[in-house]
């Protein structure tokens, strides 16, 4: 242990590296939260209309980053062993998984938004400012979802500082339109949660513009021409498809189940709605180590692995472990301070307050073992063991969190805050099952020399050719 805390020179290079991430999303969650007060101006209803479209919203994102997940656990290690012509086979996977899943998207919200919205509420004006919302917020998919492929590729690879500076235009682009769209500022119509559906579109499409960029001037190591986004060697693609499902799996479940809890909370009333979309919109605000553990992990045991440093990757992973921890207490304490105060900047009942405080100081104490949690599920990820983290993460959801969510929900009175204490402490016994799993080292492996051979074998096989690296 005193070993792993005296390597200072590699708790610096992880800074260095997860830094920009960690400040990313902090810029990210504070814009999150300066939208949320400015939606809540409007009322606590428009907060449940944005909020339930939100939760929709947040089942794409991350079904997006599994896909992209999947393909990057071969893109840290196909980048750490110089294997450049599968590297950009994996960023064709990812664009047009990408593409296929944002379109796919949008025809569902067009066809079943409000049915979706009906199933959190009732009430007809939270539905009607719901739909408002998605009918506009739905195009953001396209640009989200290509943007979401090219930032990971970057992370994947250590490249961080640009993706800071193009998520603060974008993130400055947000709040700005918002304060012209939703009030109607500087002579612009004042058009509510249209307007900030309007500023979302706009500011992630800038994103993506300069994404596109960066790109072209500095992603040549994996880059490929758009006409050949489709263009991925068969072998390779079941390669990485094989990885990928489960993951893309797992983050359906998961998010689908963070939608079940959200729509049993709501059960008790549009306090506790509203209390719900407050309470992740501040806790956000803390939960900003999670992007920069994942990037950690890639560069430091992805790519490790890659480079068939397997005791080496072994070691730095028990060092992003403590590095995850520790600085999640710290933000734990900074979390439970702000619960004192940022609550007064919402226009909102007392009632709503005091359950949001309530859930928000259980999110405080709870951050370093959810952050233990995220470290051990991407460093399982990095090693390929998708299926273990599938059975642990959504598989656990599923079979314990959600129906005792149900129950409490539709058979109890408990109060809300219960019900979201009781959710919470059962991430405990899933930090255990993650420790278990890591303690195994069937993640330890280089799957870059692997599925070369196996990619290889089956090339042969099939076709009497190699693999395409062009």
């Amino acid at each position: 242990m005193k070993q792993l805390l005296a390597d200072k020179k590699f708790y610096k290079r992880v800074l260095l590296v997860a830094f920009p991430i960690i400040l990313q999303q902090l810029l990210a969650s504070s814009v999150q939260l300066v939208d949320n007060l400015m939606v809540g101006t409007l009322g606590e209803l428009a907060i449940g209309a944005v909020s339930v479209v939100n939760q929709m919203y947040f089942v794409v994102i991350i079904v997006t980053f599994g896909a992209m997940g999947g393909a990057g656990i071969f893109t840290a290690q196909y980048f750490g062993s110089k294997q450049f012509g599968r590297l950009k086979q994996t960023f064709r996977f990812k664009l047009s998984t990408a593409l296929v899943l944002s379109i796919l998207a949008i025809g569902i919200f067009s066809f079943f938004g409000e049915f979706f919205i009906g199933l959190f509420t009732d009430n007809p004006v939270t539905i009607a400012w719901g739909m408002d919302y998605l009918n506009i917020a739905k195009w953001v998919m396209i640009p989200m979802s290509l943007s979401t492929a090219i930032s990971t590729s970057f992370r994947e690879i250590g490249i961080t500082k640009p993706l800071l500076k193009i998520s603060t235009i974008a993130i400055l682009s947000n709040v700005v339109l918002n304060y012209l769209l939703i009030f109607g500022h500087l002579g612009f119509p004042r058009l509510g949660v249209q307007g900030a559906a309007i500023a979302t579109l706009v500011s992630r499409s800038i994103e993506f513009a300069l994404l596109y960029v960066l790109l072209e001037t500095r992603g040549q190591v994996f880059n490929t021409k758009l006409y050949r986004m489709f263009q991925i060697n068969k072998v390779l693609f079941k390669v990485i498809l094989i990885a990928a499902i489960p993951l893309i799996i797992n983050e359906f479940l998961f998010s689908f189940g963070q939608t079940v809890f959200m729509q049993s909370y709501a059960m008790r009333g549009d306090n506790a709605l509203a209390a719900i979309n407050i309470t992740s919109a501040i806790s956000q605000l803390v939960f900003i180590t999670f992007g920069g553990i994942g990037t950690a992990v890639a560069v430091f045991i992805g790519n490790t692995l890659g480079e068939n440093k397997l005791e080496e990757a072994k070691e730095n992973s028990k060092k992003i472990f403590i590095f995850a921890v520790a600085f999640a207490i710290f933000l734990g304490i900074v979390l439970f301070i702000l619960s004192f105060f940022v609550l007064d900047l919402y226009d909102i009942s007392q009632e709503t307050e005091n359950i949001a405080r309530f859930n928000i100081r259980v999110n405080a104490f709870m951050i370093p073992i959810i952050s233990l949690y995220i470290s051990l599920y991407f460093t399982l990820r990095s090693g390929g063991d998708t299926k273990s983290t599938m059975i642990m993460d959504s598989g656990y959801i599923w079979v314990v969190q959600v129906p005792v969510v149900f129950v409490l929900s539709r058979f109890t009175d408990l109060k809300v805050i219960y019900m979201y204490l009781t959710i919470q402490l059962l991430e405990i016994p899933k930090v255990l099952l993650a420790l278990s799993r890591y303690r195994k080292e069937y993640w330890l492996r280089n799957l870059a020399i692997e599925n070369k051979h196996n990619a290889e074998k089956l090339m042969l096989k099939e076709e009497g050719t190699l693999l395409d690296n062009s």
